[in-house]
């Protein structure tokens, strides 16, 4: 079991209890919030792993599958982060997630990688990958009101550059508020950025938002939580394999995490983790 420490003690309580009364083995393993050091801690482990039960949000989700993409070990989730992004696509209950990590099968499915990080849901450049800055370390009850406190007002400071974006030979070069290459259907904390998006397709849906004035924006954000914002004139989408983002200096999210700064190489690695979809 891989859990962040912050996060409920009782589920990890009931998930123990459930294991010990099906006599399966386990160790535990709490994220201390460096990256590099928990993706070591998490490799030196994969030894005779078979099944690696995440509890938490997107965030350990994202650590566990940048450890197990592309090996034999299965990864289960059991959402209780502050934000489960991921999650939201299959629509299920936390106690059906639970059911699944213990007794579902696991089966393949896509990630996405962004120069040398895997991501599971959605990667960003731009706008919401400066959000993310600006929360990265403000976890807790109040982590997703203050998101979109910094998401509202980032809408107004945020300066709209000019990204150069490479998509199967063709440059386009405009003024935009961001880029996302989503995986997953939501982000943001329930925002459904990529309607279409499905993570056994073999490709990326790529989102980009053109420059607009802040009210425009927060209308686009706000269609947003009910995938209506494609139809919008500001909003392209693309369905790709691969991408560069050729602009220098755009900061980069994955899976909430912010991981530095523009070039970028996006691609769609398909069938890279064995996961548990709850059934």
């Amino acid at each position: 079991m891989v859990y962040h420490p912050s996060y409920q003690k009782k589920l990890l309580d009931q998930l123990e209890k459930c294991l010990q009364q099906a006599a399966i083995g386990y160790s535990r393993l709490a994220t201390s919030g460096d990256f590099a050091r928990d993706l070591k801690r998490l490799k030196a482990r994969s030894n005779g792993l078979t099944r690696v039960v995440v509890l938490g949000g997107d965030g350990t989700l994202h650590l566990v599958v940048n450890a197990f993409a592309y090996t034999a070990v299965e990864v289960a989730l059991i959402p209780c982060g502050s934000g489960n992004d991921f999650a939201r696509q299959w629509r299920v209950s936390q106690a059906h997630w639970l059911a699944s990590a213990l007794r579902a099968p696991a089966q393949r499915i896509d990630l996405g990688r962004i120069n040398d990080r895997y991501f599971v849901n959605v990667a960003g450049v731009g706008y919401d990958a400066e959000v993310v800055r600006a929360t990265q370390n403000k976890k807790g009850r109040l982590a997703r009101w203050r998101y979109s406190w910094e998401g509202l007002k980032h809408l107004y400071t945020y300066s709209n550059p000019q990204v150069r974006v490479e998509i199967g030979g063709k440059v386009t070069n405009q003024r935009q508020l961001m880029c996302c290459f989503a995986n997953g259907q939501f982000f943001g904390g329930g925002m459904k950025v990529a309607p279409d998006a499905n993570v056994t397709s073999g490709a990326l849906n790529y989102l980009s938002v053109a420059q607009g004035a802040p009210l425009r924006q927060a209308v686009a954000l706000l269609f947003s939580y009910f995938g209506a914002h494609t139809r919008l004139a500001q909003i392209t989408t693309v369905v790709i394999k691969r991408c560069e983002v050729k602009t220098v200096g755009l900061g980069i999210e994955a899976d909430g995490e912010y991981l530095g700064t523009t070039p970028a190489v996006i691609s769609c690695q398909a069938d890279a983790l064995l996961f548990v979809v709850p059934r």
